[in-house]
């Protein structure tokens, strides 16, 4: 039995004709488990292209309202876990994401986010590799 669900969607992109995968996994879809004094739900399993010895957690906070500029990581894959309801682009498609869905960005995906009108959006970018300085602007792709 198998208790993660996965939606992947094939997105096109205008950047030299490539197909992108974007897998996301919508908390929504998994069933709330009661564990001793709490409740959990396994939202992802997540392989990884490539062998990792470090990885950057970051807190994000959008201002409702906003609008964030498109980029794309050269080397690294991010993994986006959604706190609230907002949409997010990637390789030029938006996508409503919601409250515990897990996105995983590849290499070379242009991502931004679009947030709702007087609602903060709270997300938590998880980079692997952890490097610093991966940022390409989607016009460089």
């Amino acid at each position: 039995m198998s208790f993660l669900s996965t939606r992947s969607v094939l997105l096109n992109t205008n950047v030299m004709d490539v197909k992108l995968l974007v897998k996301i996994w919508r908390a929504s879809d998994v069933k709330m488990i009661g564990m001793a004094g709490y409740g959990r739900k396994y939202v992802a399993d997540v392989e990884f292209k490539e062998s990792l010895k470090n990885g950057g957690f970051i807190y994000v906070k959008i201002p409702g309202g906003m609008k964030t500029h498109p980029h794309a990581h050269g080397i690294l894959e991010e993994v986006f876990i959604i706190m609230n309801r907002t949409k997010m682009s990637v390789g030029g498609q938006l996508l409503d994401v919601d409250h515990g869905d897990v996105v995983l960005v590849e290499p070379g995906e242009a991502h931004s986010f679009e947030t709702p009108e007087g609602d903060d959006v709270v997300v938590i970018a998880i980079k692997f590799p952890n490097l610093k300085d991966d940022k390409i602007s989607s016009s460089q792709r």
